[in-house]
């Protein structure tokens, strides 16, 4: 029962994209952290597209559950350089993913908190 109420894939799927906020900032601020480390390689989280994917799938009934096995994975940018010391990490574009992570992470902690306000309603019965 408790599975149902929680295991929906609207739930899971904000869930992990909360989980994937989370990790971004952390990456961005070592990315920033890093922005005088020669050789140092920019990192990301790839996540977004897979979940798109997944939920699309889902949608076209063409598989189970596959909401809950897509998880934020970190990938390293080595395909590029800007400095001659081998650095990737731009300040500000660094700043600017960290002002829109800052962003999706409000709208996903909104969206979560309405679920369980909509669950603390339907227990109350307010």
């Amino acid at each position: 029962m408790i599975d149902r109420i929680f295991g929906g894939d609207s739930f899971v799927a904000q869930s992990r994209a909360l989980d994937a906020t989370s990790l971004r900032q952390e990456l961005i601020a070592n990315n920033l952290a890093n922005v005088n480390t020669p050789g140092y390689k920019r990192q990301d989280v790839t996540f977004e597209t897979r979940l798109s994917r997944a939920l699309g799938q889902r949608r076209s009934g063409s598989g189970a559950s596959t909401v809950e096995g897509v998880r934020p994975e970190v990938v390293t940018q080595t395909g590029t350089s800007l400095r001659a010391d081998g650095n990737n990490v731009d300040m500000e574009t660094e700043n600017v993913n960290a002002a829109i992570n800052s962003l999706r992470y409000e709208a996903l902690t909104q969206m979560v908190g309405g679920y369980f306000t909509g669950l603390k309603a339907a227990i109350t019965g307010r």
